[in-house]
């Protein structure tokens, strides 16, 4: 009967951990994007270079969530605080700690990435198009405010002058160069769930079993 037991509540925490497992605690964002042919030639930029950009934040966020999020003025926001994955067929590919902005659709939407390196180069990404968060329940997508959305969302492309998606060189602080984006996209990967004839089979049992742990306690006591 022990064993029986022990059984039973070794398949009840698996499933705990699998419920726990399969509730997001935050959503990965993929960014497919190419330079234009006016960006600056940086370590990390190339005129016509294709990139990608990697990055997972808590959903839904709040001073609480780790890492913690900022919220003011409708943005959403992480400061140093957003492990980023930088790809480039063409260009060194880096992983490193980012400031990335969430901005609301009347800001132009999307987000900012922002990372200074130890030799001090410091980049900027802006990317527009959509907003992909809640600043209040449901407004968005469904969920409560600071809820991140998934699904797939196009990025706008520049001109450069702040009303389009962008690249730019902050290192020299007093001369700052830049260029534009030509678009591309944003995304988050599906979200599997069990199957309904999966389900079934675990809860069929579960049933099984309960059934001869009560028939044993009923040939115990009789």
């Amino acid at each position: 009967m022990r064993k029986l037991l022990t059984i039973l509540a070794t398949l009840g925490l698996a499933v705990g951990i699998s419920a726990l497992s399969a509730r997001a605690d935050g959503v990965t964002y993929t960014v497919n994007s190419t330079y234009g042919s006016d960006v600056p030639v940086t370590s990390v930029s190339n005129p016509g270079s294709t990139f990608t950009f990697v990055f997972t934040v808590p959903s839904p966020c709040s001073s609480s969530s780790t890492p913690p999020c900022a919220s003011s003025f409708g943005f959403v926001d992480f400061l140093s605080s957003i492990d980023v994955t930088f790809s480039s067929p063409t260009l060194a590919g880096f992983t490193s700690l980012a400031s990335v902005s969430f901005a609301p659709s009347g800001s132009g939407g999307l987000f900012d990435i922002e990372t200074v390196f130890g030799n001090g180069d410091d980049f900027l990404w802006m990317f527009f198009g959509p907003q992909v968060f809640n600043s209040t329940p449901g407004e968005i997508c469904l969920g409560p405010a600071g809820t991140f959305c998934t699904g797939s969302f196009s990025i706008t492309p520049g001109p450069a002058d702040l009303s389009g998606s962008l690249f730019a060189d902050l290192t020299n602080p007093n001369a700052p160069t830049a260029g534009v984006l030509t678009g591309g996209s944003v995304s988050t990967p599906a979200v599997t769930t069990p199957e309904p004839s999966s389900l079934l089979l675990l809860g069929s049992g579960f049933l099984a079993l309960g059934g001869i742990a009560r028939r044993r306690l009923i040939a115990r006591f009789n």
